[in-house]
């Protein structure tokens, strides 16, 4: 008996990994993934319907699901809150089970598909992409978790599996075959693509998988455009405002707050200046730099700052928006933080505005949301260079969905790819230029007292110069010659 206890104390106690800075004991990290999804639970329960909850499953499983399906809208906030809720504990087991290390971008991950789980993604359409990362982690023999993370972001493409698996123009049996293959195959696509992708927005960029499922679901739709099979855009969203959504995300903000801030002050770690000046670049994620604790205080005020931009704008907590923001308390995990998101948020606020489009429609809000990838602009290029991406990015997202037919559902992340690839070698030109122009002002600066100098030595009288020698005859100290009255004339070596 003793033996036994041993070995489940060693194996649900102890860490899978030595444990390093920003790498959370695999016993407490995902202990703390557990009771958040647990909570989410919670929530799905409280608001949920047993009378429909079957119908209402198999109407989410068996739906096309392409970009906007919004599943409150379909069926209800409990079904869209379960569906939600089994996503985020498939992702959490996944990671658990093949022992990944708990960092920012492993939260982030599966942060991201609890918020999609709201629109878009469900078991179903989710397994084919995983089944492709796997495939590709056997043919290269490399170990299935160093490319899991990338399966999780990939599964933004998961619309494909459901819009040719459950598609009523083709025979049912061979659209399920046909979608489940282009899935598998897509999911084997995306790692080498995201590897080599990865590197083109100088990790400014925090939703890089996104850009990666959209070059590949703009090349699907463009082949099944040649074929004359039409992918139509979808808006399939709820227009009534849910107070209990609303609640509820407050609800999940105070307990980050509140518990993180708790134990930050019990442990003494509490810093966050720490937070609030980091780079945000994907490659150093808050987490590992300040710690869990720190990191759900932020998690926290972000929920806090999205959720008050919602209500204060009008707009209607539906499935997309409120999957927006899951996502960004994930990218909490990563770079983002009130401060470096303000600008972002405030750019894309002021493109909506001047726009033909209202700033409470849910395509612009979840705009201004997704955002909030790009926030390490702001660190490196001050608030300046985030209203501009900022604003770049809201006229970029609401242009780009027809390539891809709604097949992608990382559409922000497709827009914040190009934004990234095309602002950033400007604002890098504009800050060499003001570099220059500095630089070249602070010469002059420099330059001006040195001419001012000489111009004083010009001034100079002669030093009397001894005849014989050739040396100042009263070499200390030197004395300047100065008339002794109007109408005397000097004679060589007269002092007064």
């Amino acid at each position: 008996m003793s033996k036994l206890f041993a070995f489940f104390r060693v194996k649900f106690h102890n860490d899978f990994h030595p444990h390093t800075k920003g790498m959370i004991s695999v016993h407490n990290g995902y202990s703390l993934l557990f009771l958040f999804n647990l909570l989410l639970f919670f929530f799905a329960m409280l608001f949920f319907d047993p009378r429909v909850a079957v119908e209402e499953l198999k109407l989410i499983l068996f739906s096309e699901s392409h970009l906007v399906t919004d599943y409150i809208a379909m069926t209800s906030v409990g079904s869209a809150l379960l569906n939600s809720s089994l996503m985020t504990i498939v992702a959490i087991s996944i990671c658990y089970h093949y022992r990944v290390p708990i960092t920012g971008g492993a939260v982030s991950a599966i942060f991201m598909v609890t918020g999609y789980g709201f629109f878009g993604k469900n078991l179903l359409n989710f397994i084919p992409i995983f089944l492709g990362v796997r495939l590709y982690s056997y043919f290269m023999n490399e170990p299935l978790k160093k490319f899991l993370l990338i399966a999780l972001y990939g599964s933004s493409v998961s619309p494909i599996v459901s819009y040719f698996a459950f598609n009523d123009s083709l025979p049912p049996y061979f659209s399920l075959v046909m979608g489940y293959g282009i899935g598998i195959f897509t999911g084997f696509l995306m790692v080498p693509m995201a590897l080599y992708f990865q590197g083109l927005f100088q990790s400014v960029s925090l939703y890089s998988a996104g850009f990666t499922s959209g070059m590949l679901c703009t090349l699907v739709a463009a082949i099944c455009r040649m074929f004359g099979l039409t992918i139509e855009l979808r808006t399939l969203v709820s227009q009534e405002q849910q107070p209990r959504l609303i609640l509820m995300m407050l609800v999940l903000g105070s307990v980050f707050v509140g518990y993180g801030s708790l134990m930050a002050i019990k442990k003494k770690r509490l810093n966050m200046r720490a937070i609030w000046s980091h780079s945000g670049k994907i490659e150093r994620d808050i987490l590992r730099d300040t710690g869990v604790y720190n990191t759900m205080i932020n998690m926290g005020l972000m929920t806090f700052l999205l959720v008050a931009y919602v209500v204060s704008i009008g707009a209607v907590l539906n499935g997309p928006v409120i999957g927006a923001i899951f996502c960004v308390i994930g990218f909490s995990a990563c770079g983002s933080h009130v401060f470096n998101s303000l600008p972002l948020l405030a750019g894309v606020t002021i493109a909506n505005l001047l726009s033909v489009y209202t700033i409470n429609e849910t395509v612009t809000v979840t705009s201004a949301i997704f955002a909030m990838m790009l926030c390490a602009v702001t660190n490196a290029y001050g608030w300046k260079g985030g209203l501009v991406v900022g604003f770049v990015h809201a006229s970029m997202v609401l242009n780009i969905d027809f390539l891809h037919g709604g097949l992608n559902l990382y559409n922000n992340g497709f827009s914040g790819g190009l934004v990234a690839m095309m602002i950033i070698p400007l604002l890098d030109l504009s800050k060499q230029l003001w570099q220059k122009s500095a630089d070249q002002a602070q010469a002059t600066k420099d330059e001006k007292p040195q001419m001012d100098l000489k111009a004083q030595e010009s001034e100079q009288p002669l030093v009397p110069l001894d005849q014989t020698e050739g040396k100042p005859k009263f070499s200390e100290p030197v004395k300047v010659l100065k008339p002794v009255a109007q109408k005397k004339h000097y004679r060589v070596g007269e002092w007064e």
